[in-house]
């Protein structure tokens, strides 16, 4: 770019620096969205997590033990308590919503899905700090031998940085729902 033409561009009038910024802002709303997909049934069981634990439970009941999981044509096929599944996102990544996929016929329990970064430190102190919920889900109401979709599209600390914090998803199921896949959707 030759001297002249620098010096016309930094004599741009406000409206015209306006349309460089919507032209910039028109072309990275082009960016396409991408989705992980995980099936729940391939979930790890956890003996409690965070969200269910004794004392303290997202279950309206307490507390709800896991189970051995079992898979039914894609389902976890209702085995109860807390389960949990590493999540490996690109580098700078930003996550736009978590997705619940389920089949919840019972309107007393649910089950839940939580996005989860955890930072990691030399010396932390305390070892617990940086702890995050970047998201989180659950099903609801009852309704016979349907799946459905649950989504929250409220993400906080939606940037990946893997080299600084953990990331995994916890499912917690209360009861006798049939929780299918866990979606995470994102751009690059």
């Amino acid at each position: 770019m030759g001297p002249k033409l620098i010096a016309a561009c930094a004599a741009a009038t406000g409206a015209a620096a306006a349309l460089v910024l919507t032209l910039s802002s028109s072309a990275a709303g082009t960016v396409a969205a991408r989705t992980t997909t995980i099936a729940i049934a391939t979930f790890t069981p956890a003996a409690e997590t965070t969200h269910n634990k004794l004392g303290d439970s997202v279950c309206a009941g307490g507390f709800v033990p896991s189970q051995p999981t079992s898979e039914n044509r894609g389902d976890l096929n209702a085995a109860k308590g807390s389960f949990l599944h590493q999540l490996a996102l690109p580098q700078g990544a930003v996550v736009q919503r978590l997705t619940l996929w389920a089949n919840d016929f019972d309107s007393d329990t649910d089950a839940h899905v939580f996005l989860v970064r955890k930072l990691l430190r030399a010396g932390l102190s305390p070892q617990f700090a940086g702890y995050n919920v970047m998201a989180s889900t659950a099903s609801s109401g009852a309704v016979l031998n349907t799946m459905r979709r649950f989504t929250d599209n409220t993400v906080r600390f939606h940037t990946i940085d893997s080299a600084g914090y953990e990331y995994y998803l916890e499912v917690v199921n209360c009861g006798i729902v049939e929780p299918f896949a866990a979606q995470v959707t994102y751009t690059q």
